[in-house]
């Protein structure tokens, strides 16, 4: 055995030695190589020794001969086979990696997957040989992109070795990573140790270099790097396997591969599975690097990448949330980016970023460990870059604060344990540069709710008290802004400090408006979650316990001072350590604590709760009775600690407010402030609190002459109060009366004009308080006194219009009222009497006294009417009309008829002033009237505790101040209530409001109950709105007012003047008094009238319970009137506070009702349910919540309600209702709201429609997002489904309604684009009516077009194309599209039927063209689900191509290729023959272009499959082809050239059947079919070439028959091809017995040539010229053409012309037929082969010679040519003297026409050949030389001159 192997070795050494060429080696070693490989696997050792021998001289033969190609395939297959040993396959490898050096790239990547395959099972040596042989052909590697996802497992097998990817992959990563060394590095490194590569480790760097037998440099390591890119984003990867890849070339130093990469990157990684924690381990082991191992002997320890790669890293890490999980490689990068030697600001940017994200996303369990040592990394960081410039640096330093906010908010432990860090933050906030404290206040800010909630049992909250109150106080912007946050975000609103602080935050040494806003919000009562920290909004209701308690803040205002730094960065004078303006807010905001702690259940706490404690404490005497019970609790002697405490709290609140009451500060908003302050303590506290302040009785005085008027009117009423106080002597008294007197009296002054205003103006409000306190108290002045005074407040009475006169009359009008309310007018005038008698008063001035004493007390009250009447200030009206009111409380005791009938008359007259303010300061003086301080309008003038006057003139009231008013009442129903001036309406609607609400528990109001019920109810239907709202009001307080008789009475009228339109009859009014007039407010479609508070009175009724009509009138307060100073008097507002509990039980019926109310069209309606709604809900999401099902069953029968305004209310509604609802809420309303919604959209109202369109808006976003079945389960998605996809397709989208199917449409798509596998069921009906909508819904535009495309100048076939592309852009086709992959066997069984039936009889262009796309995405996307469908599809195509519309036709042709692809054989074979039919036998032009359209669809896009029936296909196109019409003609070459590249081989290889299918078309009726026919075998003759030969006695019958009929157009083709098949096929005539002889043959040409067609005789001359050349030396034919060829020669055109009867065009035929048939004439003249024809020469040379002359230069030139021929045809002996003398002459002719080149070279060709022949005489040599030699001269063309002397030489 052994001795046979080495023999076999030897012969083989034998034969390779013998090799002497490089083919005969090559073919040696291709057959032995490989066995002889495979003996090195012998046992035998000698064998193995002959083997190398033999190795040894292959490759001493072929290493230097790369032109010796080895076995590539046979070595591959051996290398590849498992049962060959690895020492085999060792050295197998080497001649392999020989081979790929001799392959091309192209020819190598052929092979790249059986390369691959396996790999990973390889030895290290072998996987980095092969892997290194793939890279160069790498960048060829192709593969048809539907392909290459099946390819990873069909032909890379990477499921079967799933290691394979891993080794193929990394080694592709480290060359990526590889950059070659340049000189200047490599001269740097040095010898001991090697170079380090970033990303790599030795032993990478080894396999990159295959253990440095490569040698890269920078071009061939780039292509290398762009073939691994090429391969790696082929569809064989997936993206997360090449992220690391791209990553890392991206950062190459090559711009090709980084813009290849990032290409890659765009394209490839956006599914990649970041929260994958395989793919993020691999990210930061590529990160960091690895250790080395004693496994890899130290050599695979791979060195961190470049920052370059980390950048794109840490890009990556910093999206997942799974990065954020893995701590110790998250602080190892960190650190490493931050401090790391090679670090960079981008590094440091992005780590600094990653951290943030880690931040912020990592599990705080997870981040808990670590946290301490982020915090300190970046402490550490912020504390050794003190100073940083630049954008990156700040930036970097800034994201150090924001980490460790984060880190703290994520591990709040750290922030707990000490301040030390906050600390520094609040420090930094101030010392870092500006743009670096951006960054330390958002780390500050997300550190707030670490310290949130934090109590005093905390380690740190002293401390952290301090922190804050330092950055309070510093002077910074950023650093008060913070604290102030701090303050509000971390401490309830009820503690004294947060509030302490913000109170230091109003300083003006800061002007930035967040700090303002922020300190303002701090002193804005405000409820904190303590879940989350956040401060409530606005329009939360926070209640009383949520405040500091006025003793806690009055006392830790008393116990803290600011700091001296605060104090001295004051811009404005400080009090106690605090500026004005911050001592302005505390006074402000400690007297809305109190009137708040005095008032819980009065106010209502919300955004507006200031400007109520402010009006409250004007006019609202409930508010201000209560204030008065708390001062007088709190300061009464009494030993329990709580009034101790209170009364401790009282006397530091009076210390600071006398603090604020400096005549040294000039701040107005301070002084007033404070002396509002005052004025309520003295005038609601105990007289003991006034008498603190007398000592400082002379600072009051001088304040009542202040230049503000606040502080003028405050500080006059409290000097009154305590200047009247008993404690003051009478004399100091009148001394104060009398210098007031004096300033009146004083002169003015044009230097201090405005001043001494002032203090008149002060001065007449301080003789007003003071006297009218005085008389309060009972004091006793002397009349000359108070008479000076009185006259002259009465002086200010008159005077000329001007603001002084309106300031100071306005004034004089106050202190009258003031001094009025209790002392009689005519008493005060009366004094003067009495002074006049008196013997002790000196009188200053006797002549005004006696003037001004004439005055009466009608003159006054005269006066007072005309300037509330009249005046133009409304300010000075408004006093009058008070005055008035005033003054006749003492008047009506008196019983003085005259006067009150004067103040009546005025008060009446003030109706004409048509202003509301004016007209509630009416109400007010009739309450005077008629309740004397009886009303509660006058409890805000009991500013003093004890006032005696007031028991005398209660005392005194008797029953005649009823009776006198009762005639008040009944003018004001009767003539003002029903006037028809709006503005007499009003007022008494405001008057009787003012009556009923002040007059509460009067006799005059019980008696009159029911008229003013009645009167409300009329103006409830006015047509001004408050007067609405004013009736509202008043209704309500009757309800209140009345007992159990009263309100049954009121429900029953108002009801039913309500829901019935009874009027209201009213016995004190008049008879049959209609209260509402009909149509007031409009009227709804069906004729009803519409109030406001119609729909209020349906509310209660609704709910059967009609008392709560007047609850909800005094609810629906909407109308800033009611908020304003006198609206407050009415506490309106207060009835918020009360009304949820009064609703209580009826909310479960209400708050349906009242939601829907909330959106009704009225905006009175809306506003007035608003306003109830806010009262009566504090939580609104929870109240909806809890009546969700209640509140959607009444909105879903509102929505078919057969008013339009409920109809439209309830569509808003549910789009407000179903934002946010969970599934569960909503899934059993779906269909509902749909259906109705869509009921809506389709209103006969256009309003009801606009509202039905946001619905239905809101509708489909709510139900595609509960379609997505990333949001939902499975289960729940098909629920939705189930309830929501039928209804639109069934009902929606075919409804008649335009807008319903527009929005169902809508819906519907939007479902498609998200439901993904929840549509499967729904697909077959999804995808039919989608179809069916392209034409339903197109636009009607395209629809009128069509029918006027002439009009528009536009054809059909354009604006179908038109709608084609619309078709294709429309968002159905989209949803069509997005339902494809949803598609399976079960889905496309049930579909099939649906689209067929689309394709037979679906209507619209646009349904078909969607069809028609349809079944091309089937084809494509879902081959395997389609191909058993696709006969059928196919056999319903096949009639559907037959359109008569050139763009469906288009459609489905392409439709039909792309089905050609999955068809079966059988089907195609169906469909070829029915395009035959449809092309031959159909007569009509759309069957034909049919025919063609689809064959080149599906010669297309099924080449391949066509190729497979070439043989039936091929004949139709190749017949196509010929088609005479051009246009059809175009289509079926381009066929030709989708089946066959344009090749025409296969001419010849389907000869037969193109004969057999062609042949009976000759004979076809149609002509044509047979033009067409005789035209492809024309070509088919032509283009055949040699290979046709065998087919000619099929042909040649053929083309005889075809060419017996007569002349047509095309014909000349078939003759043409006639005359070049038997050109080409001579050999045919050789044999008798083949049909046609030759004789027959030449019979066809003469027949032909004879045809009177000129045009087509024209040709046929050509062809019998053709014919003659090639045959007249076999058959002799001359005799029977010579004749009519020379009759056509000889021809007259003239005549000829005259004879046919052409246009102008036959001249230049004619002439081509001449010169045609002159070529002819000596083609079939061969003497030298048929001697008897030497007798034609004569006449031949005669019609030559003789016709060169008269013709044009073309006939001519082929007459010279005819010559040259019958020269060459001629034998000498025909060429005789004469005939030579002729041509001579002929040639000399043309050689003087010096103007047509060609003759003349022609002439010389002719000459060139009869010298040659030598032949000439020397008689004609002489002519010749002769007419040569002076040719030579004219000559000027080079070329023919020299020819010329060539001839002349010869002739010599």
């Amino acid at each position: 055995m052994a001795n046979n192997e080495i023999q076999l070795l030897e012969n083989v050494e034998l034969k390779l030695a013998m090799c002497s060429t490089d083919s005969q080696l090559e073919k040696t070693i291709g057959i032995f190589l490989p066995p002889v490989l495979l003996k090195l696997s012998s046992t035998n050792e000698q064998s193995r020794k002959k083997v190398m021998d033999i190795l040894s001289h292959i490759n001493k033969r072929i290493k230097s001969n790369d032109n010796v190609k080895l076995p590539f395939d046979s070595l591959l297959d051996q290398f590849s086979n498992n049962d060959v040993s690895n020492f085999v396959k060792n050295f197998t490898i080497i001649y392999l990696e020989m081979c790929v050096k001799r392959l091309t790239p192209e020819e190598t990547a052929v092979h790249i997957p059986k390369f691959l395959q396996g790999i990973s099972k390889r030895p290290v040596s072998q996987r980095i040989t092969l892997l290194h042989m793939v890279l160069p052909a790498l960048k060829k590697w192709t593969l048809d992109p539907s392909k290459q996802a099946e390819a990873r497992q069909s032909i890379f097998h990477f499921d079967e070795y799933p290691q394979d990817v891993t080794v193929i992959l990394n080694f592709f990563k480290d060359l990526l990573l590889y950059q070659p060394m340049t000189p200047r590095q490599a001269s740097t490194e040095s010898e001991e140790t090697s170079p380090v590569y970033p990303g790599l480790s030795p032993q990478a760097v080894a396999e990159v270099t295959n253990n440095g037998k490569i040698s890269w440099t920078s071009t061939r390591v780039t292509e290398a790097k762009l073939g691994i890119i090429h391969f790696i984003l082929s569809n064989v990867f997936t993206d997360d396997e090449r992220l690391e890849l791209l990553i890392a070339g991206v950062c190459d130093a090559n711009h090709m591969v980084v813009s290849a990469c990032e290409d890659g990157i765009r394209r490839w990684t956006n599914n990649v599975d970041l929260e994958n924690k395989e793919i993020i381990q691999s990210l930061y082991t590529l990160y960091l690097g690895t250790k080395p191992t004693t496994r890899g002997d130290g050599k695979d320890g791979r060195a961190p990448v470049s920052s370059a790669v980390k950048i794109r890293i840490l890009y990556y890490l910093g999206k997942s949330i799974v990065a954020t999980n893995f701590p110790t490689q998250m602080i190892q990068v960190v650190f490493d980016g931050i401090y790391g030697e090679s670090s960079s600001l981008r590094l440091r940017r992005s780590t600094m970023a990653f951290l943030q994200w880690c931040a912020r996303m990592c599990d705080s369990s997870t981040l808990a460990p670590v946290a301490p040592i982020i915090v300190s990394g970046m402490l550490k960081y912020i504390d050794q870059n003190p100073f940083v410039s630049g954008h990156d640096a700040e930036s970097i330093k800034g994201y150090a604060y924001v980490v460790c906010g984060l880190v703290i908010r994520k591990v709040p432990k750290i922030g707990l344990e000490d301040t030390q860090i906050i600390s520094l933050f609040f420090d930094n906030i101030v010392l870092e540069q500006p743009n670096v404290r951006v960054y330390v206040q958002d780390a500050l800010s997300s550190m707030i709710d670490v310290y949130a909630g934090s109590d005093s049992s905390s380690p740190i909250y002293h401390e952290l008290q301090d922190i804050i109150l330092k950055a309070v106080e510093q002077n910074n912007a950023n650093s008060r802004y913070m604290a102030l946050k701090y303050a509000n975000g971390i401490y309830p609103f009820s503690l004294p400090f947060a509030r302490y602080v913000c109170l230091l935050g109003t300083s003006s040494s800061i002007n930035k408006l967040e700090v303002h806003e922020e300190a303002t919000r701090g002193l804005h009562p405000f409820l904190r979650d303590v879940a989350t920290g956040s401060i409530g909004s606005k329009t939360d209701i926070v209640p009383p316990s949520a405040l500091p308690t006025f003793a806690e803040m009055v006392n830790y205002l008393a116990e803290h001072r600011p700091g001296e730094q605060y104090i001295q960065e004051s811009r404005t004078p400080v009090i106690k350590g605090y500026p004005t303006e911050v001592y302005a807010e505390i006074l402000a905001f400690l007297r809305m604590i109190l009137v708040l702690e005095a008032n819980p259940d009065i106010i209502l706490i919300d955004e507006y709760v200031q400007d109520k404690v402010e009006n409250s404490m004007s006019e609202d005497p409930i508010a201000m009775e209560n204030v008065k019970q708390i001062l007088k609790l709190w300061w009464k002697e009494d030993s329990s600690e709580s009034v101790e405490n209170g009364r401790r709290a009282i006397e530091i609140w009076l210390n600071i407010v006398e603090n604020a009451l400096d005549s040294n500060l000039k701040d107005p908003v301070l002084t007033s402030t404070a002396a509002k302050c005052l004025l309520e303590m003295i005038s609601l506290g105990p007289s003991s609190i006034a008498n603190v302040f007398k000592p400082r009785l002379s600072l009051f005085k001088s304040f009542t002459t202040s230049n503000k008027l606040d502080t003028r009117l405050l500080m006059s009423h409290i000097f009154g109060i305590i200047a009247s106080d008993s404690g003051v002597p009478q004399q100091e008294v009148e001394d104060i009366l009398l210098e007031f007197g004096d300033i009146l009296e004083e002169p003015e002054t044009k230097q201090n004009a405005a001043l001494d205003i002032d203090r008149k103006h002060g001065s007449l409000l301080a003789i007003g308080h003071l006297l009218g306190r005085c008389y309060y108290r009972k004091r006793s002045l002397r009349p000359m006194v108070v008479t000076r005074c009185i006259n002259l407040l009465l002086k200010q009475l008159d005077g000329i219009p001007s603001s002084t006169f309106y300031l100071l009359a306005g004034a004089a009008c106050q202190a009258l009222a003031e001094i009025g309310r209790t002392q009689s007018l005519d008493l005060l005038l009366q004094l003067d009497q009495q002074s006049e008698s008196s013997k002790d008063v000196e009188m200053t001035d006797d002549n005004e006294s006696a003037t001004t004493t004439k005055m009466t007390s009608k003159d006054v009250l005269d006066k007072l009417a005309l300037l509330a009447k009249s005046s133009k200030d409304t300010k000075l009206q408004e006093n009058a009309i008070l005055a008035l009111g005033h003054l006749s409380i003492p008047l009506v005791i008196n019983s003085d008829s005259t006067l009150v009938d004067t103040i009546v008359a005025a008060l009446f007259a003030t109706a004409d002033t048509k202003q509301v303010e004016l007209y509630f300061a009416g109400g007010e003086a009739w309450t005077a009237l008629a309740f004397g301080w009886n009303s509660q309008a006058l409890q805000k003038y009991k500013d003093i505790s004890d006032i005696p006057a007031l028991d005398d003139l209660v005392s005194e009231q008797s029953g005649d101040r009823s009776a006198a008013f009762q005639n008040v009442v009944e003018t004001i129903v009767k003539t003002y209530v029903t006037s028809d001036r709006s503005w007499y309406r009003k007022a008494a609607c405001i008057w009787l409001l003012s009556i009923l609400k002040f007059g509460k528990d009067q006799d005059i109001i019980k008696t009159n109950l029911g008229v003013i019920h009645a009167s409300f109810s009329r103006l409830l239907s006015d047509r001004d709105d408050f007067t609405q709202e004013v009736a509202s009001k008043g209704l309500g307080l009757v309800y209140e007012y009345g007992d159990a008789k009263i309100k049954e009475d009121m429900l029953y009228s108002l009801v039913g003047t309500f829901t019935e339109g009874r009027s209201i009859q009213a016995q004190s009014v008049t008879d049959n008094t209609v209260l509402f007039e009909e149509g007031a407010l409009g009227t709804t479609p069906d004729g009803n009238s519409i109030t406001t508070y119609k729909e209020l009175c349906s509310l209660a009724s609704e709910l059967n319970q009609p008392d709560l009509i007047y609850k909800f009138m005094n609810l629906a307060n909407h109308n800033a009137m009611w908020t304003s100073r006198r609206g407050a008097a009415f506490g309106f507002q207060n009835l918020m506070a009360l009304a949820e509990k009064e609703m209580e039980p009826y909310l479960p019926r209400l708050i349906p009702k009242l939601y829907r109310y909330q959106f009704d069209p009225n905006p009175r309606v809306n506003q007035s349910m608003k306003s109830i709604w806010q009262s009566l809900v504090k939580d609104s999401q929870k109240t909806v919540d809890k009546y969700f099902n209640e509140i959607i069953d009444d909105v879903l029968k509102g929505l078919g309600n057969r008013q339009w305004r409920v109809r439209e209310a309830s569509c808003a509604a549910v789009t407000d209702l179903v934002q946010g609802r969970q599934l569960a809420q909503i899934e059993p309303y779906l269909e509902s709201l749909w259906q109705m919604c869509f009921r809506a959209l389709d209103d006969i109202k256009g309003s009801v429609r606009q509202a039905a369109t946001q619905t239905c808006k809101q509708l489909t976003k709510l139900t595609v997002h509960y379609c997505d079945p990333e949001v939902v389960s499975p289960q729940d998605g098909g629920k939705v489904m189930d309830i929501v996809m039928p209804f639109l397709l069934h009902k929606g989208i075919v409804s008649d309604a335009e807008d319903v199917r527009k929005f169902s449409l809508d819906a519907v798509l939007k479902v498609c684009k998200t439901g993904a596998s929840l549509l499967k069921k729904y697909i077959p009906d999804l995808v039919d009516t989608l179809l069916q909508s392209l034409s339903s819904l197109e636009s009607q535009t395209m629809n009128y077009l069509s029918f006027h495309v002439e009009q528009y100048n536009i054809s059909q076939e354009q604006l179908d194309n038109a709608r084609l592309s619309g078709a294709k852009n429309s968002p159905m086709m989209e949803g069509i599209e997005h339902c494809v992959n949803q598609i399976d066997e079960e889905v496309m069984a049930e579909l099939v039927p649906r689209i067929i039936q689309i394709v037979k009889k679906g209507t619209g262009l646009p349904t078909k063209a969607g069809c028609a796309r349809f079944i091309v995405t089937l084809c494509m996307n879902r081959r395997a689900i389609f191909e058993p469908h696709a006969d059928n599809f196919l056999k319903a195509l096949s009639g559907a191509i037959r359109s008569k519309n050139p763009v469906i036709r288009k459609t489905f042709a392409t439709a039909t290729g792309y089905v050609c692809q999955l068809a079966t054989y059988d089907r195609l074979l169906s469909l070829t023959k029915h395009l035959k039919k449809l092309y031959v036998e159909e007569e009509d032009e759309d069957s034909h272009a049919a025919a063609a359209v689809t064959a080149v669809e599906i010669t297309r896009f099924a080449t391949d499959r066509m190729n497979s029936i070439a043989s039936d296909i091929v004949p139709l196109i190749y017949f196509g082809e010929h088609d005479p019409d051009e246009q059809m003609k175009k289509l079926w070459q381009s066929a030709w050239e989708n089946l066959t590249s344009g090749t025409r081989s296969f001419v010849t290889l389907y000869a037969d059947e193109i004969l057999q299918f062609t042949q009976p078309l000759l004979n076809s009726s149609s002509w044509k079919i047979k033009q067409t026919a005789a035209l492809t075998i024309a070509d088919m003759c032509k283009s055949g070439g040699k290979g046709i030969e065998k087919h000619l006695d099929k042909l040649m019958p053929v083309m005889v028959s075809t060419l017996a009929t007569r002349s047509w157009n095309g014909k000349e083709t078939v003759l043409d091809a006639f005359s070049q098949l038997c050109v080409s096929s001579k050999s045919f005539f050789d044999e008798p017995t083949n049909q046609p002889s030759l004789a027959d043959v030449a019979k066809i040409f003469i027949r032909e040539s004879k045809r009177n067609n000129r045009v087509y005789q024209r040709h046929a001359l050509v062809s019998l010229d053709v014919f003659l050349e090639a045959f007249s030396d076999k058959i002799d034919i001359f005799g029977q053409v010579q004749d009519f060829l020379t009759d056509l020669c000889c021809m007259d055109e003239a005549a000829a012309m005259e004879e046919d009867d052409e246009d102008d065009n036959t001249k230049p035929l004619l002439l081509m037929i001449k010169a045609n048939a002159f070529k002819a004439l000596t083609a079939g003249y061969q003497p030298k082969v048929y001697y008897d024809q030497e007798k034609y020469a004569d006449t031949i040379s005669d019609t030559l010679t003789t016709s060169l002359q008269g013709n044009i230069w073309n006939v001519q030139l082929a007459i010279l040519q005819s010559l040259q021929v019958f020269i060459e045809h001629s034998t000498p002996s025909s060429l005789n003297n004469t005939i030579s003398s002729k041509i001579v002459k002929a040639c000399g002719y043309c050689l003087d026409d010096l103007k047509y080149t060609a003759i003349r070279t022609a002439s010389i060709d002719v000459l060139d050949i009869l010298v040659n022949l030598d032949i000439l005489n020397d008689e004609l040599k002489s002519s010749l030389r002769s007419k040569v030699n002076s040719s030579i001269h004219r000559e000027s063309i080079a070329l023919l001159k020299e020819r010329l002397q060539q001839i002349a030489q010869k002739l010599n």
